[in-house]
C-alpha cells in the first residue's frame, strides 16, 4: 500500500497545493491607512510650524514692547531728576542769600524771595506726588481700585485745597459739577488728575481770571472739562501735549516754573479706567482740557 507524503514546502515558494501563500506582513498593510497617516503627519507638522511662527512674533513684540518701556521709563527718570534739581537749586539759592545778607534786603525784597522759595518748594511737593501716583500705578493688579465716587465733592474738596494760591492772582473757581453724580475709577488717580489740571489751569491763567469745571453724562462714560480763560496755545503746542518724547514745559503768567510731566500722569490715569483726555484752545482765548471716566450706573 502506496502511503501519500505530505508536500514538501519550500522556502519563497508561493504555492501550497492548490493554496496561495500569503505574506503575513503584506496582509496587514493597507494603503489607504498609510496615507492617511501621511497626511495627518505633515498637517500636524504645518499646525506646529505655525504655532512655532506665532510663537516667535509674539516673543519679538513684547520685546519691541519691553524695550520701549523700558527707553520711555528711563526718559522719564532722567526728566524726573533735572525737574527734582531745579526747583531744589532754587531753594538752596535763596536760603543761602536771606542767610547770609539778610539785613541788605527789605521786607518787600524779603517776602519776593520767600514766594518763590514757597513756590519752588509746592512744585516740588506736586511733583512728589505725581511720581507716586505714577509708581503706584505701574503695579495694575494691586493698586487701581475703582470705586464709586461722588465728582462733585471729589470736585470740591480739590478746589479749596488750591484756594491760596488761586487767592494770590485773584482767580474764581466755578464747579458746575450735579452734585450726585457719580464715576467709577481710582479715587487717588482722580484727584490726582484734577490736581494737575487745576494746577496748569491756575499757572496760564491771568490774574482775575475765572477757572469753571463741569461734566456732562454721556451713557457709558462722564465727560469733564477744566476751562480757563487764560494765555491758551498754538496748534503746535497743543500736539506736543500728552507725549513724553515731546513734552516741554512753559512758564506761567507769573513766572511759575513747572515740569511739563502733570499731562503725562493724566494721561496714563485717564487711559487706565478706559478714558481717553484732549484739549481744545486758542492764543489768548483759554483753554479746556476734557476726559472721560467710567460713569457709575
Amino acid at each position: 500500500m502506496n502511503k501519500r507524503l505530505p508536500a514538501q514546502i519550500k522556502p519563497g515558494s508561493e504555492n501550497i497545493g492548490n493554496l496561495k501563500r500569503t505574506d503575513p506582513d503584506q496582509s496587514l498593510i493597507n494603503p489607504t491607512v498609510v496615507r492617511d497617516s501621511e497626511t495627518n503627519v505633515d498637517m500636524r507638522l504645518k499646525e506646529m510650524e505655525k504655532i512655532n511662527l506665532q510663537l516667535e512674533n509674539r516673543v519679538e513684540q513684547d520685546t519691541i514692547k519691553l524695550n520701549e518701556v523700558i527707553l520711555r521709563n528711563s526718559k522719564f527718570l532722567n526728566i524726573i531728576a533735572h525737574d527734582l534739581r531745579n526747583p531744589f537749586n532754587s531753594i538752596i539759592g535763596i536760603l543761602d542769600i536771606l542767610g547770609d545778607n539778610i539785613e541788605d534786603y527789605t521786607k518787600e525784597e524779603i517776602e519776593k524771595l520767600i514766594h518763590v522759595a514757597s513756590s519752588s518748594a509746592v512744585n516740588t511737593y506736586n511733583l512728589l506726588e505725581n511720581l507716586l501716583a505714577w509708581s503706584v500705578s505701574q503695579n495694575k493688579e494691586k493698586n487701581f481700585n475703582p470705586v464709586k465716587i461722588d465728582l462733585h465733592e471729589l470736585i470740591v474738596s480739590e478746589l479749596e485745597a488750591f484756594s491760596p494760591t488761586a487767592l494770590l492772582k485773584n482767580i474764581s473757581f466755578e464747579n458746575t459739577t450735579d452734585a450726585g453724580l457719580f464715576v467709577t475709577a481710582d479715587i487717588q488717580m482722580v484727584n490726582t488728575i484734577f490736581r494737575n489740571l487745576i494746577s496748569n489751569a491756575l499757572k496760564y491763567s491771568n490774574e482775575g481770571g475765572c477757572i469753571t469745571i463741569k461734566a456732562t453724562e454721556r451713557k457709558q462714560f462722564v465727560e469733564i472739562e477744566v476751562n480757563d480763560n487764560g494765555i491758551g496755545m498754538s496748534n503746535y503746542r497743543q500736539r506736543k501735549l500728552f507725549k513724553m518724547e515731546e513734552f516741554q514745559s512753559t512758564l506761567g503768567t507769573k513766572n511759575e516754573p513747572g515740569t511739563g510731566m502733570g499731562l503725562l500722569f493724566c494721561k496714563e490715569f485717564v487711559e487706565l479706567h478706559g478714558g481717553r483726555i484732549w484739549v481744545e484752545s486758542e492764543i489768548n482765548e483759554g483753554s479746556s482740557f476734557k476726559f472721560t471716566l467710567p460713569h457709575y450706573i
